[in-house]
């Protein structure tokens, strides 16, 4: 057989027209096979999750942040399936997988079909192929081919179950479509409206019911739900706190239509929620206002002069001041005041001032006396009053009397009326000392005083006081009697002025010059006669020691 080139060959081989368009319709119903399985698939799956969809809410009343989750999952869902059972499956038009396809459910063929298809062009160029042998490849493919109809690739029975399932699918939505119409067209609104809050028809409908509340900490709040239809002797009530788990309690039936529950004192916001039969009440919260807080606590105290002590600033509500201490209180609270009192025992409620903003709360007293305090607030918002069950106290420490002693002389002694009296004393006081004085009074007569001039400090240590008695009394004579004390003061400047205190008071009897020399001889015989009975006991006690045997212990 000679051999001819590839241009010597037409460009179609006759005939094959007739194989390729059967070629063509069997790959055509196979794509019909393949958009009729995805959509079965597609209406399927998108019936299923409207269904599944309906149930979910209705029973659980999905919220719409949820729902909107849940749609992207339905979408999600959907796009899954049109590719893993549809698009995937969709191929261009390749007659040579075609021929495959027919060959692999025809074996007698023998690679006949896919041989013509390859050479239905004709020869590659540069491949030498006999004409005469390309002509007897068509004779035969078109004789074998004929009478096979090559669409037998695609068998619609393959499609039997998920064709049924998807009719009764659609059978059982448009059950349901005619039965809940209203069901899904609420479901369709709820499900593209993220802020919906209409609820799916039922036979007991709410038709009203308390919503959202706000209260008073540690009040009463309570709950009140009207319905009509088909009424249940109890319904249900859902309470969640802000950081807990639902939890569920009867909700009893109050008058013929309608149901209530009181919760006597809330302490904390809680949402709740309400089933009657086969109704359920969108999602509520009972905002609970809290008692303002005190935040940031600043106490500015200025001390009286009389303690020489600087003003400070405390961060604390229970003080210890001296008497007559100034106290500025400003507390910052963690909400506006709409007003704010300080209450003392037995006294009127201190008006509080406010800043623009309220949130912080002024007040000023002067401390002289100790006293319990709390805080009367009244909060901006809504309004709320809240007495703190909080005491807080003020303990006042009064300026106490200075004291003094005298040091020297010891006792009541006898003197001349030229006498010069040296007083040894010592004085002290919590704050300070301000003046001193000699006070005397002559034969028990009116008192008078002679000034020893100011004193520096809180403790005055042996301070010595000389007095000329007659110059301070010139007409001194024998026989008179002089009573005499020292006398301070401090440096208080409060109400009543400053403190004062007297030393034991002391006398001076004025005798002659004879009988004070007698005095003096018979207080030396006195000394001398202690000094050698004192002599007599340390030399008994020597003796005593040396008796005492002083043994080693074995």
């Amino acid at each position: 057989m000679a051999s001819v080139t590839a241009t010597q060959v037409p460009d179609k081989l006759p005939g094959s027209t007739f194989v390729e368009h059967k070629l063509h319709r069997a790959w055509k119903k196979e794509r019909h096979f393949q958009h009729t399985r995805g959509l079965c698939y597609f209406v399927l799956w998108a019936l299923a999750m409207v269904l599944l969809d309906l149930l979910v809410d209705f029973l659980f009343r999905v919220p719409g942040y949820w729902r909107m989750a849940l749609l992207a999952v339905n979408g999600g869902a959907l796009v899954w399936v049109l590719y893993h059972h549809w698009f995937r499956y969709l191929r261009h038009y390749d007659p040579v997988r075609t021929a495959l396809q027919v060959e692999g459910r025809h074996p007698e063929l023998q690679s006949l079909l896919v041989s013509f298809v390859q050479f239905r062009e004709g020869p590659r160029v540069g491949a030498h192929v006999s004409p005469s042998l390309l002509n007897a490849l068509r004779r035969q493919t078109i004789e074998y081919t004929q009478p096979i109809d090559f669409r037998e690739i695609v068998n619609y029975r393959e499609l039997k179950r998920i064709f049924l399932l998807s009719i009764a699918v659609v059978a059982f939505f448009g059950a349901v479509s005619v039965n809940w119409s209203e069901h899904l067209r609420v479901l369709f609104y709820r499900m593209l409206n993220p802020e919906a809050r209409l609820g799916y028809p039922t036979a007991t409908r709410i038709v009203d019911i308390t919503g959202n509340a706000t209260v008073q900490q540690g009040k009463k709040v309570g709950l009140v739900v009207r319905a009509v239809g088909l009424l249940p002797r109890e319904g249900t009530l859902y309470v969640r706190p802000e950081a807990g788990a639902w939890e569920q309690t009867p909700f009893p039936k109050t008058h013929e239509d309608a149901y209530g529950y009181d919760f006597q004192e809330v302490y904390q916001t809680f949402h709740y929620r309400v089933r009657l039969g086969d109704a359920y009440s969108d999602e509520y919260t009972v905002q609970v206002v809290p008692p303002p807080r005190i935040v940031e606590t600043r106490v500015h105290l200025t001390y009286p002069a009389y303690t020489g002590t600087r003003p400070r600033t405390l961060d604390i509500l229970n003080l210890e001041v001296p008497e007559g201490t100034k106290l500025r209180w400003e507390l910052r609270c963690d909400q506006p005041l709409a007003s704010a009192a300080m209450l003392r025992e037995e006294a009127a409620p201190t008006t509080m001032t406010l800043t623009v903003s309220g949130l912080v709360a002024t007040t000023e007293a002067v401390a002289t006396e100790s006293f319990d305090y709390s805080f009367d607030w009244k909060e901006k918002h809504y309004g709320y009053e809240y007495k703190d069950e909080v005491r807080y106290f003020v303990q006042v420490i009064p300026d106490s009397a200075p004291q003094v002693e005298i040091l020297r002389p010891l006792e009541d002694e006898k003197a001349t009326v030229r006498k010069t009296l040296t007083i040894t004393y010592q004085a002290r006081d919590d704050y300070g000392l301000a003046e001193a004085w000699i006070v005397y009074s002559l034969n028990d007569g009116d008192e008078q005083k002679v000034p020893l001039g100011a004193l520096k400090g809180r403790v005055v240590d042996s301070q010595e006081a000389p007095w000329v008695l007659k110059k301070t009394i010139p007409n001194l004579k024998e026989g008179d009697v002089v009573t005499y004390a020292i006398e301070v003061a401090d440096n208080h400047t409060g109400e009543g002025g400053a403190f004062k205190s007297r030393s034991q008071g002391r006398r001076i009897y004025l005798v002659s010059i004879e009988e004070y020399l007698r005095y003096l001889a018979e207080r030396r015989r006195k000394l001398v006669a202690d000094i050698r009975t004192m002599h007599q006991q340390e030399h008994e006690a020597a003796d005593k020691v040396g008796e005492i045997e002083f043994t080693k212990p074995e």
